[in-house]
């Protein structure tokens, strides 16, 4: 049963990966940008310019917790975008899987 359980989970977490994919193609590469590094064709008229997901050092402790608060709340240009917590922590898990390179300290 144990090996069924994990199974599952990689279904389902499966199933979240594909639609953070989608909702981030959808509401985030204008932006960010397909690679994640904050060079999409919205981003060069933006004061600041979006975050580089593919930056090592963005990926600290808690980033999850503080992407989904600025997607909830938004952050200097960028707009709040009235998401469903599942889909929240889709964008959360695509974008984490996708653009978080591994280093010392994240593994």
């Amino acid at each position: 049963c144990r090996g069924a359980n994990r199974f599952v989970d990689k279904r389902v977490e499966g199933k979240e990966f594909s639609n953070g994919k989608i909702l981030d193609e959808n509401k985030c590469q204008v932006c960010q940008g397909s690679r994640g590094d904050g060079k999409g064709p919205a981003a060069e008229p933006l004061m600041g310019h979006p975050v580089d997901f593919t930056n090592s050092k963005f990926w600290k402790d808690g980033v999850e917790d503080e992407i989904a608060g600025t997607i909830q709340t938004g952050k200097e240009m960028m707009p709040a975008f009235d998401l469903k917590p599942d889909e929240i922590k889709a964008i959360t898990l695509y974008m984490s899987h996708t653009f978080k390179k591994a280093t010392p300290n994240n593994n």
